[in-house]
């Protein structure tokens, strides 16, 4: 099954803002990399970027506006063809999965926008599907003995707790040294050796895991309907789930 993983660095946490730097990959079966587009985009003169977001994703805007070359109009065009492209290869009756982590709370909203405000069609005839290995993570961490539990403080709330971040799984899993670059490309490389690990050493594929398992068997679910479910404990001092 091929599948796409990807990621976006912006100017916002809202998905108002921009996209800075953007990275799609093509995988095989294998997570080999068949095909990719990544690429900057100049920062419009309407955008005035949240420190926030820039402090998270580390660019320096002067130097960021020396280097990009397309619009924001020519880099959905882009992401565009090339997702299109995708689904030509893909050419299968199951739909193409588009993976990311924490992407279906930011990261797919953001690209939404963006393709909307200029003027593409976002759901491309419903051959895509949304997948997010956040999703995987937690269900591994609630419900696999063996999956490791990285404790993060945070010295702004002075709290610690389980945290679940890209950084620090690939850390804890021996897949980082040192500190995520938030450099979309290399973010989404990380993302695709977990994605492979969780695979082969857990035996979750996230291009086929929905997190709500609880309705596969059901044609048409009841609304509001719970079935079952696992409720992650963020306290290190905690079981796995309750």
């Amino acid at each position: 099954m091929k599948s796409i993983f990807f990621d976006l660095e912006t100017s916002d946490k809202n998905p108002i803002g921009q996209i800075l730097n953007y990275s799609f990959i093509l995988v095989d079966d294998d997570f080999s990399i068949v095909s990719e587009l990544s690429g900057l985009i100049q920062l419009s003169r309407l955008q005035l970027p949240a420190p926030e977001a820039i402090l998270a994703n580390r660019i320096d805007v002067t130097q960021h506006q020396k280097l990009a070359i397309d619009t924001e109009r020519e880099a959905m065009a882009k992401i565009q063809s090339f997702i299109e492209h995708c689904i030509e290869l893909h050419a299968g009756n199951e739909k193409l999965p588009i993976i990311g982590y924490n992407s279906a709370r930011f990261d797919i909203p953001y690209l939404r926008t963006s393709l909307i405000r200029n003027g593409i069609n976002p759901y491309f005839c419903g051959k895509i599907i949304i997948r997010d290995l956040l999703f995987a993570s937690r269900k591994l961490a609630a419900s696999d003995v063996r999956f490791p539990r990285s404790i993060s403080h945070n010295s702004a709330k002075d709290q610690t707790r389980i945290s679940y971040a890209l950084e620090n799984m690939t850390r804890q899993l021996g897949l980082l040294s040192g500190t995520q670059t938030h450099e979309s490309r290399a973010d989404v490389l990380l993302t695709i050796a977990l994605a492979q690990l969780y695979y082969t050493k857990f035996g979750l594929d996230v291009r086929r895991f929905d997190p709500f398992e609880a309705f596969l068997d059901q044609q048409r679910p009841a609304r509001g309907l719970i079935r079952w479910s696992l409720q992650l404990e963020y306290d290190p001092a905690s079981a796995r789930a309750a």
